[in-house]
């Protein structure tokens, strides 16, 4: 039998004057667990399509696209940024902290 563990939160997202708003939907695949495994997805409201997306993804990956590939992260502090630009040239962002633990074991 297999146990599987999930997690799921979002960034915070300033909602703007105009109703706007960009955020990060992050899912941890197995907490507590190193490596950490993300999945990571844009969410917007507000904002005029087309729109294009670009993530730095706090580990040296760049990524274009609204949902980046599934990620793993080694014990350390990484911040993910995504940066949303829509047809006007309006540019919103969205960070998130990801801090991934060792097992404290020693070696």
């Amino acid at each position: 039998e297999q146990l599987s563990l999930l997690s799921r939160y979002r960034s915070l997202a300033t909602t703007q004057q105009d109703g706007s708003f960009v955020s990060i939907l992050v899912t941890h695949e197995n907490p507590g667990l190193p490596p950490m495994i993300i999945s990571l997805r844009a969410e917007t409201e507000g904002l005029m399509p087309p729109l294009r997306y670009h993530w730095s993804l706090g580990n040296g990956t760049e990524w274009d696209g609204v949902e980046p590939p599934t990620q793993s992260y080694a014990p350390g502090h990484y911040n993910v940024v995504l940066t949303v630009t829509d047809t006007s040239g309006q540019v919103k962002k969205a960070s998130v902290a990801i801090d991934s633990k060792s097992h404290g074991c020693g070696f």
